[in-house]
């Protein structure tokens, strides 16, 4: 990919430099605000090299390669954590380029209020209910920042949180007794 294939505003150059996992495939799609939601496991560095990412997977049975299906989004998003870094990397690469084009600067404070949203809802609302919000969160403000909308980030969505989470909350627990408090 050459440069002239990014958005206005950015070289290429500086983003993949900052970012040497993310290849220019990854880096267009991100900038571009078409990289899916459950694609975002891809930018965690921690995981680059782990064979679960792989695709091909050479069958000693018969010498041949078969594809394997790419994994679920629950078993890429096992947790908060396992979201949280990858998302930041994106987040990242998506304030860097924001800047550099002339967004507001309150656009770090979007990215970091929906991280904190994200957990605040983990505590409240079983995983696989807030994966699924946080999917179509995602899908919805990639519609929105293609028109240069990056504000939704930093609002709750109110119809998915109807959607998505309040059917899933989880219980409360009531505190154990101790010995020490009476």
């Amino acid at each position: 990919m050459s440069r002239s294939t990014y958005p206005p505003g950015q070289d290429s150059g500086d983003l993949l430099y900052l970012f040497p996992h993310v290849d220019d495939t990854m880096m267009s799609s991100i900038l571009n605000h078409t990289l899916q939601g459950v694609d975002i496991y891809k930018l965690d560095s921690r995981r680059i090299l782990e064979s679960q990412w792989d695709m091909v997977d050479p069958s000693l049975e018969d010498s041949s390669l078969s594809l394997r299906l790419p994994p679920v989004a629950i078993e890429l998003y096992h947790s908060l954590d396992a979201l949280l870094v990858p998302l930041n990397a994106y987040f990242s690469i998506l304030t860097l380029h924001g800047l550099a084009s002339g967004q507001p600067t309150m656009l770090p404070y979007y990215f970091f209020r929906y991280s904190s949203h994200l957990v605040k809802i983990t505590m409240q609302y079983e995983w696989p209910a807030v994966l699924s919000y946080h999917l179509a969160f995602h899908t919805r403000r990639c519609k929105d920042m293609r028109v240069g909308d990056y504000a939704g980030w930093g609002r709750v969505d109110v119809d998915l949180m109807e959607q998505f989470l309040v059917p899933h909350q989880k219980s409360a627990k009531v505190p154990r007794k101790t010995g020490w408090m009476k």
